[in-house]
């Protein structure tokens, strides 16, 4: 008996699966290593909790997602073909990560009974419009969409790939680091610890700086 063989979109799938892991690979990599938004989730997740920190992480999520559509289709070549846009981003994004560092460094442990209300974790669309002025992210999304989309597959079997491969892994990879940072603040409880681990991030944050100038 002849065997039948499986239909024609069984065949497709899988080849689009196995034709997608590189991309998926670069941006596991890429999401679950210290940058920028990750380190910023952890000190949020430690000074203001999972619950509080959600809106932080849609906003990257859904930032991010926007920006490597942009970048796949074709968006993201205007950034490339001008060097001075790389630049402005540099010193706007330094700048801004050297504040939220200062930010981090001079935050008291939040009170549970009674939050100040000057102390606010970072929110959906300040998180999301962050994506845009982040040299890291423009780099990966540039970098994973241009060389490791797969180019025979068509406009919706991408968008497929980068939807998919955003939700099933970068989005665990911001929990993590969200939930390092509540697990922080559960061993180091005191006041003193506190500071010490919030100047620590700070000082962290501030380091990718450099990485981002080169």
């Amino acid at each position: 008996m002849t065997p039948v063989p499986p239909p024609a979109f069984i065949g497709s799938f899988i080849d689009l699966l196995f034709a997608s892991l590189p991309f998926a690979y670069f941006l596991l990599v890429s999401s679950v290593t210290p940058g920028p938004n990750n380190l910023m989730l952890a000190a949020s997740g430690m000074n203001f909790g999972i619950r509080r920190t959600v809106p932080h992480m849609a906003g990257i999520t859904f930032g991010f997602m926007t920006l490597m559509f942009m970048c796949a289709f074709g968006v993201g070549a205007i950034y490339a073909a001008y060097p001075q846009a790389h630049f402005v981003l540099n010193i706007f994004c330094a700048s801004y990560i050297l504040y939220l560092s200062y930010k981090i460094a001079t935050s008291g442990k939040p009170d549970p009974v009674d939050p100040d209300s000057t102390k606010k974790p970072m929110g959906f669309v300040q998180a999301s419009l962050f994506q845009f002025v982040n040299p890291k992210g423009w780099v990966s999304a540039l970098a994973s969409t241009s060389s490791l989309l797969p180019h025979h597959a068509t406009i919706a079997q991408q968008s497929l790939v980068i939807f998919a491969t955003v939700m099933l892994l970068g989005v665990p990879s911001i929990c993590i680091w969200t939930l390092f940072g509540k697990g922080m603040a559960r061993i180091f409880t005191s006041e003193k610890s506190h500071h010490i681990i919030n100047i620590v991030l700070a000082v962290l944050l501030a380091a990718t700086i450099p990485m981002m100038m080169l």
